[in-house]
């Protein structure tokens, strides 16, 4: 069975991004928001790298800076 995290890394990766352009928030807008760097959300945007797994407390950071969720962060067979 092959590997379900790339797929789904890249889901998390098109949702933040997509969320974050819909409150209109630029990259550093939105770190600063949530508590962490610029290069960490666009890592996590690009879906690549060690950061494509981030922890629970991240994801709360993103959502909260966002307004939404943290499921309409996670990937489709998550929720």
């Amino acid at each position: 069975m092959a590997d379900p995290w790339p797929k789904r890394a890249k889901q998390i990766a098109a949702r933040l991004r997509a969320l974050r352009e819909e409150a209109g928030f630029s990259q550093e807008q939105l770190a600063y928001t949530a508590g962490i760097s610029r290069n960490h959300v666009q890592l996590l945007e690009r879906g690549i790298g060690a950061w494509v797994n981030p922890r629970l407390s991240t994801l709360y950071g993103l959502a909260d800076a966002l307004g939404c969720r943290v499921a309409d962060l996670l990937p489709d067979d998550a929720v």
